[in-house]
């Protein structure tokens, strides 16, 4: 199984508060349901702490079986078939580039799924 971790960045203009609910709650659904080969889809909305800040506005991860599904993933996105969920994504987030990382997970220590 591989994993793809990618930070995702908000559209200008919008609040935090206003891009994590419309990624949960417009965007999750839609990307859930139409990109093919996804085993498992999560993510991670920043904790706003004083003092504290980050890169970007929050971090996607995508699990697949292996680099076949992944490949059919990304061939599904730039098809036309793809254009829906692509355009959903320009009302929220800003596209920067293609910058995710490809990788294979190797749990050292799980104390809540043993």
């Amino acid at each position: 199984m591989i994993k793809t971790i990618a930070v995702a960045y908000r559209k200008p203009g919008l609040t935090r508060q206003e891009y994590n609910q419309y990624w949960l709650e417009q965007h999750a659904p839609l990307a859930a349901k139409l990109i093919p080969g996804v085993r498992k889809y999560v993510q991670n909305h920043f904790i706003e702490l004083p003092g504290r800040q980050y890169e970007g506005d929050g971090i996607v991860e995508m699990w697949y079986d292996d680099f076949a599904s992944f490949e059919k993933s990304m061939q599904f996105i730039h098809s036309p078939e793809g254009r829906e969920l692509v355009e959903d994504g320009k009302k929220f987030a800003e596209m920067r580039g293609n910058l995710f990382w490809i990788v294979e997970e190797h749990v050292i220590k799980d104390e809540i799924n043993s």
